[in-house]
């Protein structure tokens, strides 16, 4: 999970909800232009949410890295 380098100059609280259950999975303070992987999220279809930015969707699988990139354009 990437916050684009452009979305400000403060860190964002980024949120991977679980889609079937909505329910925080992960969380992670991340800072404009960093990456952040998380580890334990259940298998399947996931949002990112960060405040401000376009939240986003992955599927997690096995075996398999899920890439989400949060900007603030595009939503």
């Amino acid at each position: 999970m990437t916050v684009s380098a452009n979305a400000a100059d403060h860190p964002y609280e980024v949120k991977v909800f679980t889609a079937e259950t909505g329910k925080l999975s992960e969380h992670q303070r991340v800072f404009p232009g960093g990456t952040a992987d998380f580890a334990g999220v259940p298998l399947g279809k996931v949002t990112v949410r960060a405040n401000e930015l376009c939240p986003q969707e992955a599927t997690v699988s096995n075996g398999e890295v899920a890439t989400v990139t949060l900007t603030t354009t595009g939503c």
